[in-house]
This record gives C-alpha cells, sequence and structure tokens, in this order.
C-alpha cells in the first residue's frame, strides 16, 4: 500500500513496455531512418505513460553529428528505446516537448545507462533535441494551419555545450543544475516570437 503525503507526487517505478521491432527504412528522404514495427510505451515516475505508435518512421539519431563526433558518448544502440519514445513523440507532435524532454532522463536510465552518460545525453537533447508545437495547441491552429506540423531545433553554443559535457563528466552535477547551465547556452531557441 502506498502512502501520500500532502503536496508530494507519489514516485512510480519507470518501465518500458513493447518490444523494439524495426524495419529499415533508408530512401534520401528518410536516410538512417527505422520504421517501427510495434508500438513503444514509457511509464515515467508519475505514473504518465508516453507511446511512440507502430509504422511510425524515425531518425536513428536522437543528438547532431556536431556532439556525437566529438565527444565519445554511449553507442545510439544502447538507448534506442529513448531515441523511438523522444523522436516518435517529435514526429507525433501531440505532446508538449518540454515534458518530453523532462523525461528523457528516466528512460535513458531505464534502459540501464550509468548516471553521468545519462545525464551527459539529457543535456545534450535539452540544448539541440527536437522542439515542436503541439498539432492541438491555440497556436498550431491560428498560426500554422497550413502546416503539417511545426518542429525545429534551438541553436546552442557548442563550444559551451561540450564543456558542459566535460563538466558533467568531472563534477557530477544534479538535473537543476544541469538545466540552468544548459539553458543559458541556448543561442536561437526557436521560431516563435514568444518565449521557448
Amino acid at each position: 500500500m502506498a502512502i501520500g503525503l500532502l503536496g508530494v507526487t507519489p514516485i512510480q517505478a519507470t518501465e518500458f513496455r513493447g518490444s523494439v521491432s524495426l524495419q529499415l527504412v533508408d530512401t534520401m528522404e528518410h536516410p538512417q531512418h527505422v520504421r517501427l514495427v510495434h508500438p513503444l510505451s514509457f511509464i515515467d515516475s508519475t505514473g504518465e505513460t508516453w507511446t511512440t505508435q507502430a509504422n511510425r518512421v524515425i531518425p536513428l539519431n536522437l543528438l547532431t553529428d556536431e556532439l556525437r563526433l566529438t565527444r565519445p558518448l554511449p553507442n545510439p544502440f544502447e538507448y534506442l528505446k529513448t531515441i523511438i519514445l523522444y523522436n516518435g513523440q517529435a514526429e507525433n507532435a501531440l505532446t508538449n516537448w518540454r515534458d518530453m524532454q523532462a523525461i528523457v532522463y528516466e528512460a535513458l536510465i531505464e534502459e540501464g545507462l550509468q548516471e553521468h552518460w545519462a545525464k551527459m545525453i539529457y543535456a545534450a537533447v535539452r540544448a539541440e533535441g527536437w522542439r515542436w508545437e503541439p498539432v492541438e495547441s491555440s497556436c498550431f491552429r491560428s498560426c500554422h494551419a497550413n502546416s503539417p506540423y511545426l518542429r525545429w531545433r534551438p541553436l546552442p553554443d557548442y563550444a559551451q555545450l561540450l564543456d558542459t559535457i566535460d563538466w558533467i563528466l568531472i563534477d557530477f552535477p544534479s538535473l537543476p543544475e544541469i538545466n540552468d547551465r544548459v539553458d543559458s547556452l541556448i543561442i536561437k531557441t526557436g521560431p516563435h516570437i514568444f518565449g521557448q
């Protein structure tokens, strides 16, 4: 029996549900992409379920080449479920990108990555990961209704981001400390005139 304290959200164990069955899709339009054969879900520590539906075409990279080619990070196949989950949400564009970024760290830990690797990848996703306007939002309906979706990557200061990755490895900061540092190194947040 779980006992909830007033004002405290109960923490639930995280869990992936579903198998990773993929078909390679390597075309001019979709280089280094895969098609998810069966749905994949992740239950976060608040009990919310995040699902990437079957038949979704998903890029195999979570990070850009600017980062992947300059730092020895884990092989993407070590956190393939997180890649599928995050990129699936970006392609679907129904959820809030901020909420999705917040659970990336939990998903990486659930996949078995060591904490320092998970924090490094989390920081990179926060700095350069896909962002999107939910297709059901009032902003999308009033400003972007003629588009199938609105998705972008912010532009970080890559020299500072690489320093931040090294800092995480050496100093082992908390997630709030990482958030503050990463947010300060983003040069361009996105296409909106409003805060991102």
